[in-house]
């Protein structure tokens, strides 16, 4: 019986949209924001003695572990169940294809994050009922998946407008980088090249670099002109804890490899991560970021680094009634022409003047202003996309899909005494909840099967 008008339909995907709203893929009250998770990649490091940051840091995961290995899981299939549900009751009201295009681009958005962690996984394109089957349902091949990814993702483009970011609803540029992902993963560079290209040198392209890299973060987001797909945030009913987690108790601070990563005099360096002696509010003897004055919650971590980049840097020792409403940034316009340039790199057309320009222009963007590189190389772009990106959750996603997880993670020293990180595998284990419902009828993950 609710759905009878345009406007019930609207609140609907409202909800199918709150999807994102966990510690996951966003951020929630009192709680770690989904930026922590760049712990996982060999950026960052994260604080903590035990649960599955440790295990994850130390190696050594298991079906049983918890925390994200089992949270990507269970809050991927929250929405896509929630998408489903729209999907298939929307028409009651009248057949709006773009709100179908905006519910299949959150479908195939958490579809992604599951093959991309767990490789296959049932492919549920209805809602669930009771005797239906479901509860028997046999993981998908990944192909499968992402072939009916590409689809959903084809429809999505056709019909989201092709029109700037605003207010929370994904747009066509939204589905472009996201479809540009997916191909990536499957390591389908020419196909991402004219995607990615067709897209950008569009006159019609609404989207550009912002003249304020770190107002991207905090302080110049609202019609940004670089943000294509965000989850927003407004203090104070609706409102984090970034600033209490990553500013004042930084339980997740940079690793000396990504500091390394940047060359000289990169301006990104300041808009990215505290260094000592860096003006610091939560210092109210010298005003620096060092120990000897210190008054936030957590220590200076034993890296001297923390991350800037997010972070109200008027907020002194923020608390859990420090209202935080920064937006997370999903998906952004340097990071697509980032995706570019790789693309025609691999692909052979790495000698493209457009190309080097993606790359350069990015390089070159208002307030970085770094010098132009004569050529493309691999190394330089993805050294490129990981400074640029930097603290923004691409970078494990990116030393997946390149295979070097294995061989990047164990450079990386996780706590003060020198311990070194270990790498269990691309894929994770299927949650033993999961298992235990399903055991019968899944295998699980090498090596945990």
């Amino acid at each position: 019986t609710f759905w009878k008008t345009t406007k019930d339909a609207d609140n609907a995907l409202t909800a199918v949209y709150a999807s994102f709203r966990n510690s996951t893929f966003s951020a929630v009250p009192a709680s770690g924001p989904c930026t922590e998770l760049e712990y996982l990649s060999d950026n960052a490091v994260v604080r903590g003695t035990g649960g599955a940051p440790l295990n994850i840091q130390q190696g050594g995961i298991n079906s049983t572990t918890g925390g994200v290995l089992n949270d990507m899981w269970t809050y991927s299939y929250k929405g896509i169940s929630a998408a489903n549900y729209f999907l298939d009751n929307f028409d009651k009201v009248k057949d709006f294809n773009k709100l179908k295009a905006e519910a299949l681009f959150i479908r195939t958005f958490f579809y992604n994050e599951l093959v991309v962690h767990y490789g296959d996984v049932p492919l549920m394109l209805q809602g669930a009922e009771v005797g239906s089957g479901y509860d028997r349902m046999p993981r998908t091949p990944r192909a499968e998946v992402v072939k009916q990814m590409l689809e959903d993702i084809d429809f999505a483009i056709k019909w989201l407008p092709n029109i700037a970011y605003t207010d929370g609803h994904a747009v066509q540029g939204s589905a472009v980088v996201l479809k540009c992902r997916i191909l990536l993963n499957d390591q389908r560079y020419s196909d991402v090249a004219k995607l990615a290209g067709d897209y950008i040198h569009d006159p019609n392209n609404p989207f550009d670099l912002a003249d304020d890299y770190a107002g991207i973060f905090f302080g110049k987001q609202e019609n940004n002109p670089e943000i294509m797909f965000s989850i927003q945030f407004k203090a104070p009913d609706d409102f984090h804890a970034l600033d209490q987690m990553v500013g004042s108790r930084m339980t997740i601070f940079p690793s000396f490899n990504l500091r390394a990563s940047y060359e000289p005099n990169d301006p990104r360096i300041k808009m990215t991560m505290y260094e000592i002696g860096d003006p610091w509010p939560n210092n109210n003897k010298s005003g620096k970021f060092e120990e000897d004055g210190n008054k936030a919650e957590g220590l200076i971590p034993f890296t001297q680094l923390a991350f800037k980049k997010y972070v109200n840097p008027n907020v002194e020792v923020p608390k859990a009634s420090t209202l935080s409403d920064q937006h997370i940034v999903k998906m952004r316009y340097a990071d697509l022409l980032l995706m570019y340039a790789e693309a025609m790199f691999e692909s052979g057309q790495g000698n493209d003047p457009l190309a080097l320009k993606a790359l350069n222009d990015v390089r070159q963007r208002p307030g970085v202003n770094m010098p132009v590189k004569p050529q493309l190389t691999r190394e330089i772009i993805r050294n490129e996309r990981r400074v640029e990106l930097a603290y923004e959750g691409i970078r494990y996603y990116d030393i997946i899909r390149w295979d070097i997880a294995k061989d990047v993670i164990p450079t990386v020293q996780y706590d003060e005494s020198g311990r070194m990180r270990k790498f269990d595998g691309n894929l994770w284990p299927i949650p033993q909840s999961q298992m235990d419902i399903m055991g019968d009828v899944w295998e699980q993950n090498a090596p945990w099967n």
